[in-house]
């Protein structure tokens, strides 16, 4: 062991008996702690939960086409460590005797499924065999089938096995919830329901690792036709990736704000701990030392200080995941993938960039310090190059920081947001303090000691200020952010969301449909669809009129459902223009994302191909709306007079609360052509998506208020350690030990409003930019934050300084002012 390397060591020693580096200690164990907790956690539940994704999508990627897809088609694709299979599904009607159903027909061919599990009764594994079928409950119930039973599927008789009660890989659309069968490929020809022209959608799965699907993904939609379509996890399931990405965009911002907070207190802790080392460099200077070996000597404890750390916080971030995975076990629907051996690594390395970005420069300073120092106390001016290092270190860290977190946008306005806010609250921070100060020093003999300390501390009040506002903002911005997202996700579904669809309504069967719901007092209204291709625009072909990327919106490669209507519907408000007059035809109305995606505007012209039947249709109005109502929506509609002469089916949704649910039976008894459509399934389990990650942001937010109020604590500790010489000077002149402590008290009252107002004002600019960038929230005004958080602010501030403040007696003082 080398000589400074034991200078070093014996250092160390030393220097864990000071304030500073126990507030450095603690804030690089909480930095290097949280860090690991919510790095491992993030990439577990990800990983679990992108793996849920892909187990209700049956694949990591899905080809879907209208036409069957050519065994060439895959040809000349990177398909290297890719498994796939094919699916054909389309409805089909099935029965035993008289007693007929129309069902959702699934046609698998081993392997099957490529992500997820086929849950059937009873157990087992694989697809059903040739002559086989597998049938939902609902089919088995209606049709009153028993397990052996046979079941009618065109020309083939099928042997019932297996109830099928969950599977993956549903499809998108009402297809998705129609009841499922399962049919082996093998007995598709034999049974004769897909002939040529036949409705049905083929899809190819592909399952493998990120990197070969992303690969296949980048390969696979260049080559798209017009009748294909690809679906990953987050196009395919919008309302679960939707969700998926705010809970993951949330975790990525708590671990950016546990960070900062950490970094915070480091840096405070660095610079009290640089200012007091001042005599011991220029002793050692004098001693003989070099100023390279000064900044060994200090890099070596750095380095050792951040070695006990990073031991102490990877078995604390490790003891904590498993805490935390434990309580969250109950909410998961299976276990949790492991974390990718790196994240556990992330937060030491992340624990020692913050220790030696932000300690090189103070080192640096020290190792400037005169010899002089030792008799006239002087210290090194602050020239460009420290400022520079500084900058350089702070460069250094927001790219640290930016690569681990993946939220460019999001971290990188943080980053600004403290270096220029910091600079700016504290000194208006400065300010509102004497401002307030001035009416108390002409009331209370304490007002003006208390005027006195703020002109004399008035370089330190800045900085603290700026440290602490920028931690109640931080600490708001978690806490409102998680509200939001709560309350964003809850909107989405109130309690009257519909949840049974009704489709297939013939046109005969209109009046007696309507009877039904108005004889049962059910809120519901009839829709005409029919289904239509999107053709021309004012007169021409409108593909030639669009960019690339316009080319390929949805609504031009598919056959859209029309619909028409003499009065706009209720739940689509109007964005622009006005809702047509009788008389007024060939008008229609287009959704508000189709109209700005593909550039369409009020008077244009639209031309649609209805079952080789032209119509064209003037935009009179773009109405706004929301796809996850659950209530039927079109993007396009038109005035009655222009497609109600052609031919249609009419669908409707409703809501049934649970003594409603029989009348479902009375229903089909009526009307047993009908489709019903029971989407309870899918509400509930988007109701359980909802419940997990919303107790998980909350976990998550108590771990970073924990985490802010332990470097709160810190902070105030400091503050109260600066202030032992001023108070045993105080005491020793007459001042009472109880008046000494209610003048801190009294300091923190006045810093905890001016920071809570301040922080007020911080956390509204930063939500509303993360609300815009990261978490995709309108952003909103926060009343509630303006009245209660300089309150709290000043309420906590009060109770930790008076819970950490050490009292002085009289000789303590005079030994105090004795060792300088």
């Amino acid at each position: 062991m080398s000589l400074l390397t034991r200078l070093a060591g014996r250092q160390l020693l030393t220097q864990l008996r000071t304030t500073e580096w126990r507030a450095l200690l603690l804030a690089s164990w909480i930095a290097i702690a949280l860090t690991t907790l919510l790095a491992v956690l993030g990439d577990r539940l990800e990983r679990g939960l992108l793996r849920e994704s892909a187990a209700l999508l049956g694949a990591d990627l899905v080809l879907s086409s209208s036409r069957p897809i050519p065994p060439d088609r895959l040809q000349g694709l990177p398909l290297a460590g890719v498994e796939q299979t094919p699916v054909i599904q389309f409805p089909s009607m099935v029965g035993q005797g008289d007693n007929l159903m129309l069902v959702s027909v699934r046609v698998l061919q081993a392997p099957y499924p490529l992500r997820g599990e086929l849950v059937t009764e009873p157990a087992g594994s694989g697809i059903p065999a040739p002559g086989e079928v597998w049938i939902e409950p609902r089919v088995m119930t209606q049709l009153q089938l028993q397990p052996g039973d046979s079941l009618e599927f065109g020309y083939q008789p099928l042997k019932v096995t297996r109830e099928l009660l969950a599977s993956p890989d549903r499809g998108s659309g009402f297809r998705s919830f129609s009841p499922h069968i399962l049919v082996n490929a093998a007995d598709l020809d034999a049974s004769g329901v897909l002939a040529p022209g036949s409705r049905a959608n083929y899809r190819m799965l592909f399952a493998g690792s990120p990197e070969a699907i992303r690969t296949l993904d980048q390969a696979l939609r260049p080559t798209l036709a017009s009748h294909e379509h690809l679906h990953a996890l987050s196009t395919d399931q919008p309302l679960t990736g939707n969700a998926l990405g705010n809970a993951l965009g949330y975790l990525k911002l708590s671990a950016l704000i546990a960070l900062l907070l950490s970094a915070m207190t480091i840096v405070l802790a660095l610079r009290r701990f640089s200012l007091s080392q001042h005599t011991r460099s220029a002793l050692l200077l004098n001693l003989g030392l070099r100023p390279g070996q000064l900044v060994r000597v200090y890099l070596y404890q750095l380095l050792l200080a951040w070695l006990l750390t990073a031991i102490a916080g990877v078995v604390s971030g490790y003891l904590l995941e498993l805490a935390v995975y434990h309580w969250l076990a109950d909410l998961l629907p299976q276990a949790l993938p492991q974390a990718h051996w790196l994240r556990w690594l992330s937060g030491a390395a992340l624990g020692l960039a913050l220790l030696v970005l932000l300690g090189l420069p103070p080192i640096l300073q020290l190792a400037r310090i005169p010899v002089a120092h030792l008799l006239r106390g002087d210290t090194p001016p602050r020239d460009r190059t420290a400022l520079l290092l500084q900058g350089v270190s702070l460069l250094l860290l927001a790219a640290t920081l930016l690569a681990f977190l993946e939220a460019p946008l999001a971290a990188l306005g943080l980053l600004l947001f403290l270096l220029l806010g910091g600079a700016l609250f504290g000194w208006i921070a400065q300010t509102g303090l004497q401002l307030l100060a001035r009416p108390l020093a002409q009331r209370l003999l304490l007002g003006r000691l208390l005027t006195m300390r703020l002109r004399q501390q008035r370089r330190w009040h800045r900085l603290q200020a700026a440290v602490v506002v920028m931690l109640l903002t931080l600490l708001s911005v978690v806490w409102v952010s998680r509200s939001d997202l709560i309350e964003q996700w809850q909107a989405q579904f109130p309690s009257d969301t519909p949840n049974y669809f009704l489709i297939n309504i013939q046109p005969w069967q209109k009046a007696d449909v309507d009877s039904f719901f108005a004889e049962h007092r059910l809120e519901t209204e009839l829709y005409p669809m029919i289904r239509g291709r999107m053709t021309q625009l004012n007169g021409e072909l409108i593909r030639p009129q669009l960019n690339a990327e316009q080319q390929g919106h949805n609504t031009l490669r598919r056959e859209l459902n029309l619909s028409w209507r003499a009065e706009r519907p209720a739940h689509n408000p109007l964005i622009a223009g006005s809702w047509w007059q009788p008389g007024d035809t060939g008008a229609i109305s287009i959704e508000q994302s189709m109209a700005e995606e593909l550039g369409l505007k009020l008077g244009d012209r639209l031309g649609f191909d209805v079952g080789g039947i032209q119509v064209e249709g003037v935009i009179r109005n773009i109405r706004e709306v929301v796809w996850t109502s659950f209530r039927p929506n079109f993007y396009i509609i038109f005035n009655p007079e222009a497609l109600q002469n052609a031919p249609s089916t009419w669908i409707t949704s409703f809501y049934l609360n649970a003594q409603q649910r029989p009348l479902t039976r009375d229903l089909l008894q009526q009307f047993p052509s009908l489709t019903l459509i029971d989407i309870d399934q899918l509400l509930n389990q988007l109701a359980g998506w909802l419940q997990r990650l919303g107790d998980s942001s909350a976990l998550i937010l108590a771990l970073s208020l924990g985490c802010g109020l332990m470097l709160l604590g810190v902070t105030l500790l400091q503050a109260l350690e600066q202030r032992r010489f001023e108070s045993a000077l105080l005491q020793t002149l007459g001042v009472t030990a109880d008046q000494a402590r209610r003048l801190d008290l009294l300091e923190f009252l006045l810093l905890g409003l001016v920071c809570g107002l301040l922080a007020s004002a911080g956390a509204e600019a930063v939500l509303a930019m993360l609300n815009q960038w990261l978490l995709q929230i309108p952003p909103r005004l926060h009343l509630e934050l303006w009245l209660s958080l300089p309150l709290l602010a000043a309420l906590v501030f009060v109770l930790i300084g008076g819970l950490i403040r050490r009292p002085l007696r009289l000789d303590q003082c005079y030994r105090l002012l004795r060792a300088g």
